[in-house]
């Protein structure tokens, strides 16, 4: 009668015990994990937990934790009848209700809600109807699915995956019989065994002693091959608990793949809890050489902590950074310098005013007064040497840096316009002093970041479309769908895989192409890469306080940025650093610009740009004034002409219609030749200049003139 009524008590049980439908949060919780471009981690965020289906976990390493823990579970239904017995008879004589529990029991503890961890005879009677009904109504591969991915390791790891991770920083799937059988091991006594050490201390004798009993299971069931069983080695472990790399730099990048997280809706909670894989732009081996040239280049130079560096790339056909400097340990400091260092990016502005003059219609040949010293709105302005003194096309005035002419150009095509055009090339809408009353704007007067400069020129790269730098390529799950931000938006489209168009790619080309003289000829000669064609301008302040050269390849756009500041961060003026007597954008960062460019491209096929398609009208705005005839005089009206190419008027004007010059180049003056450094007013480009005719006669259209038969043409850096 007694086993009778026990019996029926049992049953009772057994149907009023549903399985349970509220499961433990920390059983669901998942780090979510940052990755290089290439798939390898950046870093792990939140609980050490990342799910794998049971397909992908190799067979042995499944096989290895049966060893271990349950080697009947594949016939056992969810329990152990022996087992039980055992805990029963130790209950009863006053002994400790614990062990002998299977893996659906394991399971039922550490995945159910409401099932407390308490070693008592209600809480295990409890466990044993819950696994004997999981052992009926589940499946026994999703039990040992979800199993695998909730078991605590050790080393703060739950789940096969993240233990893989972290004791051999490898995904399980590349693991080995011998680290399956010791990582199976781990299960017992998580927080007790020892990986590394001697073999004399305790715990790692006891691991290895569980190791055997793992690998001779193996054998027993015939999981494994005696031979294997023969010559396996207790494996080495990492001492690092994270595969993410432990070093000064890194956090910078983690940084900002936060930043932008929480911009597209994904708060902390989701990030710790919702195992999702972050997918970056950032290269890592170029992000590795990136930390070592500008350490290497500061001790080259003799340069102090007080001189800043930053570096950013960006790659032209998606907007993605590839690499950015953010300084020299974000342990000791996490103020990011390709980010969030914004200084004055000088004449490496200028390029923005060039778009909008090309946009409007003017002519790369359109020739500008570039006098010294000129007076305009007011203000005094002067080129960098007394030697920059004449008239200048577009080109010239691009490669040689002219401050006067730019000026001037920025007035003629309005400062709104720049303005506009600065804003759809990347320039953040709310930057200081992109003001349009401003008449030093062309000069670079506002406040940029390296990433900000380099998304810019990635436009003249990308032939006239913008698309936004961005360090996140990809966001999904750990089993690769797509996610939802906490506004239950989607994220399988980013929003910056959308670009918008600044202007056509005729105007990209001649930008380019001035852009182009700037290296072989101009200001920016030390950012040449040999046969490569690269593109790009210098900055220099005011002052000498921060210095700049912005370039692009076909592929690839940089910034290289130089400043100098105190402990409290003022600016400081860069005179004097490193053995120059003035630091240009030509010398320093056109030499980081280069070295690192040379690396990055390393092996890459040579790509030319697009040529110059040389459109638009050239403007009259630097040469004579023809004295009328009657028969050609205009007819007289109050208001002045629109230049060419402006849309809309300014207002008060006439729009005209220009006459297209019958040749291309500026008008004959008073006979004088012209020369590339110091063009007289009025000169005649056309006639070759006194001296050293190389320059001039390594151009295109001159190569055939009597004067140049006995000269040879002058290499990508000679002349000008």
């Amino acid at each position: 009668m007694l086993i009778l009524g026990m019996s029926v008590l049992v049953v009772v049980a057994y149907a009023n015990t549903p399985l349970p439908t509220k499961k433990q949060q920390d059983a669901l919780r998942q780090e979510s994990v940052i990755t290089y471009a290439d798939g390898s981690t950046l870093a792990r965020i939140g609980t050490h937990r990342e799910d794998i289906a049971l397909k992908d976990v190799p067979q042995f390493v499944q096989n290895a934790v049966l060893a271990a823990e349950d080697r009947n579970f594949w016939t056992e239904p969810g329990i152990s009848p022996t087992g039980i017995a055992g805990a029963i008879f130790r209950a009863a004589t006053g002994g400790e209700v614990a062990g002998a529990s299977t893996i659906t029991q394991q399971l039922a503890r550490n995945y159910w809600a409401n099932l407390s961890q308490d070693r008592t005879v209600s809480r295990k009677f409890k466990e044993i109807l819950i696994s004997i009904r999981m052992g009926k109504e589940m499946d026994k591969k999703k039990i040992l699915e979800l199993y695998l991915n909730t078991v605590p390791f050790g080393r703060r790891s739950y789940g096969i995956q993240a233990a893989s991770r972290a004791y051999f920083h490898k995904p399980v799937t590349e693991i080995n019989e011998s680290q399956a059988a010791m990582l199976a091991a781990m299960i017992q006594r998580p927080n007790y065994f020892a990986t590394y050490g001697p073999a004399s201390n305790p715990a790692k004798q006891a691991l290895i002693n569980r190791w055997n009993y793992v690998l001779d299971g193996m054998v027993e069931k015939g999981w494994l091959d005696q031979t294997k069983r023969a010559s396996a080695k207790f494996p080495q472990t990492q001492k690092n608990w994270s595969d993410a790399p432990d070093d000064p730099n890194t956090g910078y990048l983690q940084d900002r793949v936060l930043r932008e997280l929480k911009g597209l809706g994904i708060d902390e909670s989701l990030l710790e809890t919702g195992g999702l894989k972050i997918t970056t732009t950032f290269d890592k081996g170029l992000q590795a050489y990136t930390n070592k040239l500008v350490k290497q280049m500061r001790k080259e130079k003799g340069l102090k902590s007080d001189i800043k560096f930053g570096l950013a790339a960006i790659d032209n056909k998606t907007g993605g950074v590839v690499a950015a400097y953010g300084g020299a340990d974000y342990r000791k400091q996490q103020f990011d310098n390709s980010f969030q260092g914004n200084v004055q990016p000088g004449s490496s502005f200028k390029p923005i005013v060039l778009a909008t003059a090309l946009d409007q219609g003017i002519s790369l040949k359109t020739t500008m007064d570039g006098r010294y010293k000129r007076t305009i709105n007011g203000a005094t302005f002067t080129n960098d040497s007394t030697s920059e003194n004449g008239v200048y096309n577009l080109k010239q005035m691009t490669a040689m840096s002219i401050n006067t002419a730019y000026v001037e150009l920025g007035q003629k095509v309005q400062l709104t316009n720049v303005i506009d055009m600065a804003k759809k090339m990347g320039i953040p809408k709310e930057t200081e002093n992109l003001n349009p009353t401003y008449t030093s704007l062309p000069l670079g007067v506002i406040d940029a970041s390296p990433v900000t400069m380099a998304s810019v020129y990635s436009t003249f790269a990308a032939g006239g479309k913008h698309r936004q730098a961005h360090v996140i390529a990809k966001i999904t799950d750990a089993r690769g769908n797509p996610v939802m931000n906490n506004e239950h938006e989607s994220l399988e489209k980013l929003p910056w895989q959308n670009p918008t168009t600044a202007f056509s790619e005729g105007v990209a080309a001649d930008a380019t192409d001035a852009m182009r003289a700037v290296v072989t000829s101009g200001t920016g000669k030390g950012a040449s890469l040999g046969a490569r064609p690269v593109a790009g301008k210098t900055g220099t302040t005011d002052e000498n306080k921060s210095a700049w050269f912005v370039g692009y390849t076909p592929q690839l756009s940089t910034a290289s940025a130089m400043w100098r500041e105190d402990k409290s961060g003022n600016r400081k003026s860069l005179i004097g650093v490193g053995g120059y007597n003035q630091v240009y954008g030509g010398t320093v960062p056109a030499e980081l610009f280069k070295r690192f460019m040379l690396k990055a491209l390393e092996g890459k096929e040579i790509t030319p740009f697009p040529p110059a398609v040389n459109g638009g009208q050239l403007a009259p705005w630097a040469k004579a004034k023809p004295e009328p005839s009657p028969s050609t005089s205009p007819s007289p009206s109050t208001s002045p002409s629109c230049r060419p190419g402006q849309n809309p008027p300014q207002p008060g004007c006439t729009p005209t219609t220009p006459t297209t010059p019958t040749s291309p180049s500026p008008p004959t003056g008073e006979g004088k030749p012209c020369n590339e450094f110091n063009m007289p007013l009025n000169c005649d480009p056309n006639l070759p200049p006194e001296g050293d005719k190389s320059w001039w006669c390594a151009r295109p259209e001159h190569r055939n003139d009597p004067a140049c038969r006995n000269e040879e043409p002058a290499g990508p850096n000679q002349g000008a």
